[in-house]
């Protein structure tokens, strides 16, 4: 079947549309939309101070496969500037990293170091120096002085049907993140109707979640194998929740 292109023309510049994937973002980003692209380019058009909340899973070094630019930690120092000028005053930043590289998460960052929140995973088989790594780390970073919205634990115990939701079967991502452990974040660091911003969505759970708990999003992933998967992951929910919604529309 052969791909239709569609070209669109405004003010003398053009936009490329191909089978739904943004290859080129002219203008600001739409709300609610991810977009195939890297994210440092796609987040010079977002403005200046609009985003509530930034939470991501960058590539930092752990040489997964199939991951691009996983080798080293300088993707994620070079979209740290561009994530400081989008996120609102008073507004936290939140990034999973590994405990591994943990000093180089400090170097050049341009937010205060906040908090940790932990996903105890019990069945955890991931290598680390001592043995075997069983829980993912998520360092809470502030810009200025926000408040938290919901006060919660610091620990989470990653248990099948309650933190890692069954209903999707396999993801097929190197380091998907479980949506329900997304959601108990989101809870506590933004509101309704917030926009999120992730630079890296990967697998799409950060947008999953954030359908659910009406949050609006914004997302980036640069390997379209990824992005069709998270589109495919945000279809399925977004159908879910206007079936819950009982009236056909998002609230």
């Amino acid at each position: 079947m052969k791909t239709k292109v569609i070209y669109k023309r405004k003010r003398n510049k053009q936009i490329f549309v191909k089978e739904g994937i943004i290859s080129t973002l002219a203008y600001q980003p739409a709300i609610n939309k991810i977009y195939n692209m890297d994210c440092i380019e796609g987040m010079k058009k977002i403005p200046n101070n609009s985003i509530d909340l930034i939470i991501t899973d960058p590539p930092y070094g752990l040489n997964k496969n199939d991951v691009r630019n996983d080798t080293d930690l300088s993707l994620f120092y070079n979209v740290m500037p561009e994530c400081d000028r989008v996120l609102k005053k008073h507004s936290f930043f939140i990034t999973f990293f590994s405990t591994k590289f943990l000093p180089q998460l400090f170097k050049d960052n341009p937010f205060n170091y906040f908090w940790q929140i932990v996903l105890y995973c019990p069945e955890g088989r991931v290598r680390s120096p001592i043995g075997y790594t069983k829980y993912m780390s998520c360092f809470i970073f502030k810009k200025g002085n926000p408040k938290i919205i919901r006060w919660n634990k610091d620990i989470f115990i990653d248990t099948p049907g309650k933190m890692v939701e069954p209903d999707e079967g396999y993801i097929d991502h190197p380091t998907p993140k479980p949506k329900h452990f997304i959601k108990e974040i989101l809870k506590m660091f933004s509101n309704e109707n917030d926009l999120i911003l992730d630079p890296f969505i990967g697998s799409g759970s950060t947008a999953v979640a954030c359908l659910q708990l009406n949050r609006r999003f914004i997302g980036f992933e640069i390997e379209e194998k990824y992005y069709k998967l998270a589109l495919g992951r945000i279809q399925k929910a977004l159908g879910s929740v206007i079936k819950e919604s009982g009236n056909g529309n998002l609230k």
